[in-house]
């Protein structure tokens, strides 16, 4: 940022010294800072023996100089290094002017303003990359879109990428972590899960725009500390339903929600990917669900797999009506919106008494039933498509029913 403005008539403290000896006083270092009140100043250096004091608050410096009665300002970066060679670089390059008896264009000042990104700019840049080498994933695209419109609205004030610091990231999570998560009648915080996908998101921003636009500047998010709640302190086990819950929820739907909800129950699959269900998917022949990538649709981290049908499921969808592409159409023939699914299983728990109903409880449901009917991790992780088999390990803890079952099993004859 190269700020040119007029002070008050005063001499230029350059004009007083002979040539040889003005360059050291006349591009000197500040700072910007921001106060415990959240307002950003400049501060003077102080100076030891013609040595700077580096100030150890978080902070930018800049570098300044006169020319003629104008005060010149320019952004010089984050770190005492960063400044001494900005200030190393103007030193010279006034000393050239001097010998050649020119002056910078003014251009040049437009042009080192130029050089830095603009936030909303950046943003577009990284949206248009996601874009091109996603199109398939346009929920990944609207999620992220999500984020940096959390962070336009939270970091904007900063105006460029490069002036955005760890700091600022920091307050982005204390930020975030006061806001309403949603908009719910219910006062509830964004969760810290939730501010951690973001601060992900934004590493991700921050590494695109250095590796693939060439911006100088450092991640602010390279090693940020993950937020942990409370709930994920405990490291509790994911919540399942009971048996009597699923028969409850399932005495309540009709014929087409009582297969779809069954589906997710007895396959695991996500919520995209039983919407993205279609019927060419589905091999009575060999009693398989294949999860596959469609024009508008790619399974999570790439994972194809197929899913072998239970018993109890393959008349569930043989009578289906074969109305639509879909296996589970709403009445137009598309697929289901984003939340709609959702909205219709909390429509029926509460009709059938089911506290805590989510689509994601299936798949938790799923995968520890395999666990404790004796399959063993690594088909599991298959059967989910985890790529990572830590995240199938969540489902080992077993049940108080098996625990209660194994503890029976001890007495004092050994």
């Amino acid at each position: 940022m190269h700020q040119r403005f007029t002070s008050q008539p005063e001499t230029s403290p350059a004009s007083q010294l002979p040539a040889s000896r003005s360059f050291k006083k006349q591009v000197r270092i500040t700072k910007k800072i921001r106060t415990a009140k959240g307002v950003w100043q400049f501060i003077s250096l102080q100076r030891v023996k013609n040595r700077y004091v580096w100030d150890k608050r978080e902070g930018f410096y800049y570098i300044e100089w006169w020319e003629g009665r104008r005060r010149c300002r320019q952004l010089a970066g984050q770190t005492p290094t960063q400044a001494s060679e900005a200030q190393r670089r103007k030193r010279n390059e006034l000393i050239g002017e001097m010998a050649t008896g020119g002056r910078q264009p003014l251009s040049a000042a437009v042009q080192e303003e130029e050089a830095f990104t603009r936030i909303p700019d950046a943003v577009g840049f990284f949206t248009s990359h996601i874009h091109t080498h996603s199109p398939a994933k346009p929920r990944t695209l609207e999620r992220y879109k999500e984020v940096l419109s959390h962070f336009e609205r939270l970091v904007g004030k900063k105006k460029y990428v490069e002036a955005v610091s760890r700091l600022d990231i920091d307050d982005y999570k204390i930020a975030r972590s006061k806001e309403n998560a949603g908009k719910v009648r219910i006062t509830r915080c964004v969760a810290a899960s939730t501010i951690n996908f973001e601060v992900t998101v934004l590493r991700a921003f921050f590494y695109y725009l250095i590796r693939e636009r060439s911006i100088k500047a450092e991640n602010p998010c390279a090693h940020f500390k993950m937020l942990r709640s409370a709930k994920e302190r405990l490291k509790s086990k994911p919540q399942t339903y009971t048996q009597d819950e699923i028969n409850r929820l399932l005495a309540a739907c009709n014929p087409a929600s009582h297969a779809m909800y069954a589906t997710l129950l007895l396959t695991g699959l996500r919520k995209e990917e039983l919407a993205h269900l279609s019927w060419d998917d589905v091999d009575f022949h060999l009693g398989l669900i294949r999860v596959r990538a469609k024009a508008d649709f790619v399974p999570k981290d790439y994972e194809e797999r197929d899913i072998p049908m239970p018993p109890d499921l393959i008349p569930l969808l043989k009578n289906l009506p074969r109305s639509a592409e879909w296996v589970f159409p709403v009445l137009n023939g598309n697929r289901f919106g984003r939340n709609e699914m959702l909205r219709r299983l909390k429509r029926i728990a509460t009709h059938a008494k089911v506290n805590n109903a989510t689509l994601h409880k299936f798949r938790h449901t799923y995968a520890t039933r395999l666990l404790e009917q004796g399959a063993d991790i690594v088909t599991v992780q298959h059967l989910l498509g985890h790529s990572d088999i830590d995240t199938t390990r969540r489902y080992l803890s077993p049940g108080n029913d098996l625990q209660r079952q194994a503890a029976s099993r001890i007495s004092l004859k050994g």
